[in-house]
């Protein structure tokens, strides 16, 4: 079927909220609904999958809806689009969540994400991939310790890790984007697919200052640009791959990385504003959310 264009899907958006809630309503009174991966009976029209920077977070207010732990905020760029197209989303993205997590629960009172799919949603957007492997807990958490561990080596972590983190990028976390994909695809086959890229995090130049920041060596700091790199180009081929939407958040984001002070859109391991350390602030959810009206226009 041709893509819809954001007009398109707003005009279909626009009259299910009200149908969506009616039927969820009914769907809750008969005891049918399901922790985290409940839908009404026709369905969810927009619908936000992902990990941590898809929920929001870092930035408040919190949803006090959302399953527990997954930290998904009211104004992530889910909520921002839906604002924008005059719509609802149903948001089942959570903290922590790799691709597996879209067809297994990550937890055993939330159902696995692909569950809020139908052949009723017509928008899908989402962030995933940075969990896969471990890789946004060893840049984040555990390359501090590693500094910690060899505090006179200039990239302790590339010492340590090498080419193997691109390396997992390309031969396992590739194909796992590719699998989730066309499996959200099958079981939503008349929605337009967005998977969104990550901001840049690391700067592609480290420095002193940004070191004390993030406890990443300058070395390392780039070491990390350039895995995140590696990581967005993956999530870029594999919405090619299935004929998805791939949001490039890389290029826009450059000077707004968790070294860049005032202009940064992700919140630096130390001195930074919210908490999740590393995640998307309130300006970061709003580039992201920018860029996929953008898409969609």
């Amino acid at each position: 079927m041709p893509l819809l264009n954001s007009r398109d899907i707003r005009r279909r958006l626009g009259v299910r909220p009200v149908l969506v809630a009616l039927a969820l309503a009914v769907a809750l009174v008969g005891g049918l609904a399901q922790a985290g991966g409940a839908r009404a009976a026709d369905g969810h029209p927009y619908v936000n999958l992902g990990d941590s920077y898809s929920a929001g977070a870092a930035v408040f207010p919190q949803s006090t809806s959302a399953a527990t732990f997954c930290s998904n905020s009211t104004l992530n760029y889910s909520r921002l689009v839906a604002g924008r197209l005059g719509s609802s989303v149903t948001d089942v993205s959570c903290s922590g969540a790799s691709t597996k997590h879209l067809t297994k629960s990550q937890y055993r009172w939330q159902g696995p994400q692909i569950t809020a799919l139908s052949p009723a949603t017509r928008l899908v957007t989402l962030t995933i991939g940075a969990n896969n492997n471990g890789l946004f807990t060893i840049a984040t958490s555990v390359c501090p310790q590693v500094w910690l561990s060899a505090p006179l080596s200039a990239t302790p972590c590339r010492d340590k890790y090498g080419t193997s983190l691109v390396d997992k990028v390309k031969s396992s976390t590739y194909p796992e984007l590719v699998s989730a994909l066309r499996r959200i695809k099958r079981d939503a086959p008349r929605a337009r697919v967005l998977l969104v890229g990550y901001p840049q995090i690391f700067p592609a130049t480290g420095s002193a200052a940004c070191s004390a920041a993030l406890l990443v060596t300058p070395g390392d700091t780039e070491y990390f640009h350039r895995v995140f790199v590696a990581l967005n180009d993956a999530m870029r081929r594999a919405a090619v791959t299935t004929g998805s939407t791939y949001v490039d958040m890389t290029k826009i984001s450059a000077g707004h990385d968790a070294c860049a002070g005032g202009r940064r859109w992700v919140e630096p391991t130390l001195g930074g504003g919210s908490y999740p350390a590393m995640h998307a602030n309130t300006r970061g959810q709003q580039a992201m959310a920018d860029r996929v009206v953008a898409a969609l226009g």
